[in-house]
């Protein structure tokens, strides 16, 4: 017993201190695009980390995780590792270059990049909302492609536009690039099916 409770205070301490760290390397108010990527890359360590001291926890208090809880762990631990790997091999001025789900670190640091910051927090929504943060993300209703879901049809006009005539719908930057063109020089926010 005397172990258990020691393991359960140790297990404490270094989620604390994983919390001062955190604070203190997240505390920049204005980073510069080049943090935000190192962030994003970053982002994923930590949720790897945060789902093992959760299942840490719930062992530790007795608890064993529900069926339905545990492969969610598995998971995000496996896209998180992959995610690590792709996003540090990511070319230079790119959040991402892999396939797949992006967090919302990444996400955020790309909309921070394209959108003014009075508009980041909706730019995710609506990017939450369009593709739940899937580059790879197709809308079976009306084609929609993308972490933005931009209609093919418009898709060329409004990648050339943003500066990246020939980007494939699917490149995460591209398409929030795309997106942000289009709200402050296209058709506004109206041009995605869902508003934020």
């Amino acid at each position: 017993m005397r172990y258990r409770r020691l393991s359960f205070a140790a297990g404490w301490a270094a989620v604390a201190l994983l919390a001062f760290v955190g604070f203190a390397a997240f505390g920049n108010l204005d980073p510069t695009p080049d943090q935000l990527r190192a962030e994003a890359a970053a982002a994923s360590i930590g949720h790897t980390a945060g789902a093992y001291a959760g299942l840490t926890f719930a062992l530790l208090a007795g608890e064993a995780p529900d069926s339905e809880a545990q492969p969610a762990v598995e998971t995000v631990e496996a896209g998180d590792d992959e995610e690590a790997s792709d996003s540090a091999a990511a070319a230079p001025g790119t959040i991402a270059s892999h396939t797949g789900w992006l967090s919302q670190v990444e996400v955020r640091a790309l909309v921070s990049i394209y959108f003014n910051p009075e508009d980041v927090n909706r730019a995710i929504r609506v990017a939450w909302c369009e593709s739940r943060f899937d580059p790879e993300s197709v809308d079976l209703r009306d084609g929609g492609v993308g972490l933005f879901h931009h209609l093919p049809k418009y898709w060329e006009e409004r990648a050339a536009n943003a500066g990246f005539a020939g980007a494939r719908p699917t490149d995460p930057e591209a398409s929030t690039a795309a997106a942000a063109w289009e709200v402050y020089k296209g058709g506004g926010w109206d041009v995605f099916g869902c508003r934020g």
